[in-house]
C-alpha cells in the first residue's frame, strides 16, 4: 500500500502503463532523439485526478504522471480522472494535443475535442513526441509491487 499524504495507507487499484511508443515516434515525425523502448513504466493511480505532463519545481508542477524525457508532452498537458470505475481524460491546452486510439493500430490521429471523454478498455492515450499511456486495472502483482494488499482486480 501506498502512504497517503495524512499516513494512511491506500489500495492500489489502477495503474497506468507509461510507454516509448515507436510507431506513434515515427507518426509524429519528431526531431528529437527517441529513448530506447522497453518494457513500460508502472505508475499507481491512486488519486481521483492525475496530472499528465513534465514536472517544473520552478513552477511547482510535479504530476502523477512524468513524461519528463519526452519535450513534446506540454508541463501541465492532460487530467486522468475517475469515479472508481470509470477513467476520463481532458486536454489543459497542450501545445501537441492528446489522441485516444485503440492501444493496437491504427494510431489516432485527431486530437482529442475540448471536455472530459472516456477512456475505454483496450484505449490508450498518445501524447508528445512518443509516449503512449494505458490506464488498467492493478493486478495482485502490481499492488504487491507497491506495497499493497492483492486487491481481486
Amino acid at each position: 500500500m501506498l502512504e497517503s499524504e495524512k499516513g494512511a495507507a491506500m489500495d492500489v487499484r489502477w495503474v497506468a502503463e507509461v510507454w516509448i511508443d515507436p510507431d506513434w515516434y515515427a507518426e509524429q515525425g519528431a526531431e528529437e532523439h527517441m529513448p530506447s523502448p522497453g518494457l513500460p513504466e508502472i505508475i499507481p493511480l491512486v488519486k481521483d485526478a492525475n496530472l499528465i505532463g513534465r514536472s517544473s519545481p520552478a513552477r511547482g508542477l510535479n504530476p502523477e504522471i512524468e513524461c519528463d524525457l519526452d519535450i513534446g508532452v506540454s508541463r501541465s498537458h492532460a487530467e486522468l480522472t475517475t469515479d472508481g470505475t470509470r477513467w476520463w481524460v481532458e486536454d489543459l491546452g497542450s501545445a501537441n494535443g492528446t489522441f485516444v486510439g485503440t492501444a493496437a493500430q491504427p494510431l489516432p490521429t485527431m486530437p482529442i475535442p475540448a471536455g472530459k471523454i472516456e477512456i475505454g478498455r483496450n484505449q490508450a492515450i498518445y501524447v508528445g513526441a512518443w509516449t503512449k499511456i494505458v490506464v488498467r486495472p492493478a493486478t495482485p502483482d502490481d499492488a504487491a509491487a507497491f506495497g499493497g494488499a492483492e486487491n481481486g482486480s
